[in-house]
């Protein structure tokens, strides 16, 4: 007496994975197409807006606060960081971080000059 057993297997398909990229790739990306038409208006934005309300409203909370050295100097690092980027005429995608690092470090330094005299 000859007996077959036959059990079904589950068929796997392998394919490609698709993954979304991250938000970091995708704000590289946004930036660098802003380079095409909005270069120019984003060195303005960037400059203006640091050297006119950033830079003078961080210099402004130091001082009332004492004027410690070492927030005066790290204010006047992010105010660097924004014009020499501008100033070298790299890319958006390069531009727009750096300014946005640049007003993080200036919110830091105020929320500092309320601690350190």
């Amino acid at each position: 007496m000859s007996t077959t057993l036959h059990s079904v297997q589950p068929v796997v398909v392998y394919g490609p994975v698709s993954r979304e990229p991250s938000l970091f790739a995708r704000f590289i990306n946004w930036a660098a197409k802003q380079d095409a038409g909005q270069h120019i208006g984003w060195l303005g934005v960037s400059v203006i807006s640091m050297t006119a309300v950033f830079f003078p409203m961080t210099m402004t909370a130091i001082l009332f606060h004492g004027g410690s050295f070492g927030l005066i100097i790290a204010t006047m690092t992010s105010l660097v960081l924004v014009v020499v980027t501008n100033l070298a005429a790299l890319p958006t995608k390069y531009t727009i971080p750096f300014f946005l690092l640049g007003i993080a470090i200036d919110v830091v330094v105020i929320g500092l000059s309320f601690f350190i005299r």
